[in-house]
């Protein structure tokens, strides 16, 4: 690198310096902004001879800041999605049995599933009726019955699964 490189480096870097922390805070907050900044500015290094002729390198090193940050996001939601989405699951396709059964946790279905679907899903895994009982109890055919249950846990799972998610999220929020 040239002196006249170098020097070129050092005014971008200084005059840029500030609004791409400001951005790279603003978008996943002080820990990580140093990692950023810092692999967008070696990028810029190495691509000097690039940017001395750039009709606009302030916006060369937004873009390549927004980028590289973009990555960054995108590792950690995968990886945030490989620790909390699969314990999600497994809380979803697992409806608790007469045997664990909790109120709470009923109480939350409760709230976000329709009352047809809270009705089976209680009736069913709850106070313990059989297929045959609650076709009888709905008069309805026992298929039927079965169809209904089927739909019913698909929404329960989907709902919960949404209301996990935002819960997550809630949580998260700062570090996505």
């Amino acid at each position: 690198m040239t002196q006249y490189d170098e020097q070129f480096f050092n005014k971008l870097y200084t005059e840029s310096f500030g609004l791409l922390k400001k951005y790279v805070i603003h978008k996943i907050g002080n820990n990580e902004s140093e990692d950023i900044l810092q692999e967008t500015y070696y990028q810029a290094y190495r691509n000097v001879n690039i940017l001395k002729e750039h009709p606009n390198p302030t916006g060369w090193l937004m873009l390549t800041c927004k980028n590289i940050l973009n990555k960054h996001i995108a590792k950690n939601k995968k990886e945030l999605d490989k620790t909390y989405i699969g314990a999600t699951e497994d809380l979803i396709n697992n409806i608790p049995a007469v045997d664990d059964y909790d109120w709470a946790y009923m109480e939350e279905l409760k709230k976000i599933l329709s009352d047809d679907t809270y009705y089976l899903l209680v009736k069913k895994y709850v106070e313990g009726y059989s297929v045959e009982e609650l076709a009888k109890q709905l008069n309805i055919t026992d298929g039927a019955c079965k169809m209904r249950l089927k739909r019913a846990k698909k929404e329960a799972r989907k709902k919960i699964k949404i209301f996990i998610l935002a819960l997550l999220f809630s949580v998260f929020k700062d570090y996505i």
